[in-house]
């Protein structure tokens, strides 16, 4: 008996000892798992927000990430969601233009298509600020020039990374908008206390969908 006692009382110490190995290890693999999220997040805000400025558009949105963490004293979020806006001149008017796009997964993957198509996107502004030739298109063509540019970009993933979105620009004088809509929840219109939704008449595949 005295051998068993003392033989159970050092099990208990070794096994004690490789719980502790192992929630070790786990702290130190999501330390490293947050600092990832943390990185990636820097890269992602500064694609995300309403960088409009208009005298006759506001813009406000609000967005929840699914995956809330800390990292030391930060805390931050990441996710597949991304709303922003831009303003912007086409044929000597000021338009505002306007994305609500939510990527395929969660975390780290939809973080990945938000992040990709942040930046395609951002550069597309920048292009169209620095060439008179862009500004010259129609409200129309412009639309389309930048969904096709995103839909190129995303095929290459072949289907691994799709996108849903309202790809968005408004004449900010006239109220005009123009819309595309792919595979993302319709728009509401809210006109004399009555609101409806803004049913588009083609609806676009996912961004990223290869057609055969």
């Amino acid at each position: 008996l005295l051998q068993l006692n003392a033989s159970l009382e050092q099990k208990v110490v070794e096994r004690t000892q490789e719980l502790q190995n192992t929630l070790e290890a786990v702290r130190s693999l999501k330390f490293q798992q947050d600092g990832d999220y943390y990185l990636t997040s820097l890269l992602i805000n500064p694609l995300s927000g309403n960088f409009a400025r208009s005298d006759y558009c506001k813009i406000d949105f609000l967005v929840r990430q699914k995956k809330q963490f800390e990292f030391r004293h930060w805390k931050e979020e990441i996710g597949g969601d991304l709303c922003t806006s831009y303003s912007i001149q086409l044929q000597g008017r000021a338009c505002t233009v306007i994305v609500n796009a939510d990527a395929m997964g969660k975390s780290m993957q939809g973080a990945g298509g938000i992040l990709v198509l942040g930046s395609i996107f951002n550069a597309t502004i920048a292009r169209t600020r620095l060439s008179h030739v862009i500004q010259k298109q129609s409200p129309e063509r412009w639309l389309k020039n930048a969904f096709i540019e995103l839909q190129k970009v995303f095929e290459s993933f072949n289907g691994s990374m799709l996108i849903s979105l309202v790809l968005a620009l408004i004449d900010d004088e006239s109220g005009v908008l123009y819309f595309i809509n792919a595979e993302h929840p319709d728009l509401a219109l809210l006109r004399g206390g009555q609101a409806r939704f803004l049913s588009p008449e083609q609806q676009f595949k996912k961004i990223g969908v290869v057609w055969s």
